[in-house]
C-alpha cells in the first residue's frame, strides 16, 4: 500500500499577494476610482457619478484624497440594504446603481494592469509537492493566472460552478481548492438558476460588462437614451444571458464595506469549506494580509479552525509574509501568540528566496 507523505497547506491571499503581479493594493484604488484613464463614453458617466457621490456625501475636492473604499461601500450598503436614503437625494434606488458602477470601476482597475510574478511562480512550483489549498480575499484572478502555467490545472471553486466557454464544472474533486471569500471578477451569477461560472483567465464581469444597466445611466445622464448605451456598451444583451436560464446575469462579489453578507448564493459553502481547509491543515502561510477591522467574520472563522483540533495537541505551523508592516506583525502577534508565527517581513521575494 502506498503512504501519502504529502502535507497539507493553505495559502491564506491578501491584496500584498496581488500586489507582487503589480496590482493596486485597496489603498491606492481610491484615486483609481475617478482617474480620466477610464475614457469612453460609458466610463465618463461613471466617473461623473462617483465624483459627484464624494462631493455631496465627503465634501471631496478634486485635488484631494478620496475617502476608503470601506467608508463608501459601507454608506452605500447599509442605506441600499434597508430600503432607506442617504440624505435626499441619495435614494436606495440611486444607490443600488452607483454600487453596481463602483463595482464595474473597480473591476476596470484590477484588470488595468497585470504582470507575472516570478516570485509567485517558485512559490506555486515550490508548493506543488504538498496538497494545496487556496483562501484568498481578493476579487483579482492574480492566482488563478499563475496557477494555469504551474503544475495545477484543475480548480475547485467548492461551490457548484461551469465555464462560461465549455460548462466544465469548477467544482471538480480532483481540482486545487480555491475559495474566493469574497467572490471573485471572473465569476458572474445567475439569479433565477442560482448558477455560477466562471472563466479561469478573463475578469468574465468586466468583459461581459454585467454590472451596467440601461436604466442606472439615466439616472445621472437623462441624455443617455437605450440607443445610446447599446451603441456605448459595445456588447448584445444576449452576450450577458445565463447559459442556462437565458436571464441576465450579475456579478457575485462581496463589497470592500464593514456590512458583507456571506449568507447568500455561493458563500455559505465556500465559509464552510474554508473553514475545514484551515481546521485539516499542518501548515497555514498568510501572504500579504494584514488581518483588517472589517474582517471581523473571517477572524472568527481562522479562531474557530486553530481552536477545532487543539484538544488532541494538533499545532499549525504559520508562516505571515508581509513587508515592512509592523503593526500588522503586532496584530498577528496577539492573534495567535508570538511564540507561535513566524513573521517575514521582507515580503514574497525574501520568503521565496529562503525556500
Amino acid at each position: 500500500m502506498q503512504i501519502n507523505n504529502k502535507k497539507n497547506t493553505v495559502f491564506i491571499l491578501g491584496a500584498g499577494f496581488s500586489k507582487c503581479a503589480d496590482l493596486p493594493v485597496q489603498a491606492e484604488f481610491s484615486s483609481l476610482l475617478t482617474s480620466s484613464e477610464f475614457d469612453t463614453e460609458i466610463d465618463k458617466v461613471i466617473t461623473r457619478a462617483i465624483k459627484e457621490f464624494l462631493e455631496d456625501v465627503f465634501g471631496w475636492k478634486d485635488t484631494r484624497e478620496i475617502p476608503s473604499l470601506e467608508d463608501i461601500f459601507t454608506f452605500i450598503d447599509l442605506s441600499a440594504g434597508s430600503g432607506h436614503h442617504l440624505g435626499i437625494k441619495y435614494t436606495p434606488k440611486l444607490l443600488r446603481a452607483l454600487r453596481r458602477m463602483l463595482i464595474y470601476r473597480t473591476f476596470q482597475i484590477i484588470d488595468h494592469r497585470f504582470k507575472r510574478s516570478e516570485d509567485i511562480e517558485k512559490l506555486l512550483k515550490y508548493y506543488a509537492k504538498d496538497i494545496c489549498s487556496f483562501i484568498v480575499m481578493n476579487w483579482d484572478i492574480v492566482l488563478e493566472k499563475h496557477l494555469q502555467t504551474t503544475d495545477y490545472k484543475k480548480i475547485n471553486y467548492i461551490t457548484p460552478s461551469y465555464d462560461w466557454n465549455n460548462y466544465k464544472r469548477g467544482d471538480s474533486e480532483e481540482g486545487t481548492k480555491i475559495c474566493k471569500m469574497h467572490g471573485s471578477s471572473n465569476w458572474v451569477y445567475c439569479e433565477n438558476c442560482k448558477t455560477l461560472f466562471y472563466l479561469l483567465d478573463e475578469n468574465l464581469s468586466l468583459h461581459k460588462k454585467v454590472g451596467l444597466v440601461k436604466s442606472d445611466f439615466r439616472l445621472f445622464d437623462e441624455k443617455f437614451t437605450d440607443k445610446h448605451f447599446d451603441e456605448s456598451l459595445g456588447i448584445t444583451p444576449s452576450e450577458k444571458e445565463c447559459k442556462i436560464c437565458n436571464n441576465a446575469v450579475a456579478s457575485h462579489i462581496a463589497t470592500f464595506s464593514y456590512r458583507k453578507s456571506f449568507r447568500t448564493a455561493a458563500y455559505p459553502a465556500i465559509w464552510s469549506e474554508a473553514e475545514n481547509i484551515l481546521a485539516n491543515s499542518t501548515k497555514w502561510i498568510f501572504i500579504g494580509y494584514s488581518l483588517p477591522e472589517a474582517d471581523f467574520e473571517l477572524k472568527h472563522l481562522i479562531k474557530n479552525a486553530e481552536l477545532r483540533f487543539k484538544h488532541k495537541r494538533i499545532e499549525h505551523d504559520i508562516d505571515v509574509v508581509i513587508y515592512n508592516d509592523n503593526s500588522t506583525e503586532k496584530k498577528f502577534e496577539n492573534f495567535f501568540g508570538r511564540e507561535n508565527v513566524n513573521i517575514i517581513q521582507g515580503g514574497l521575494s525574501d520568503y521565496v528566496s529562503n525556500l
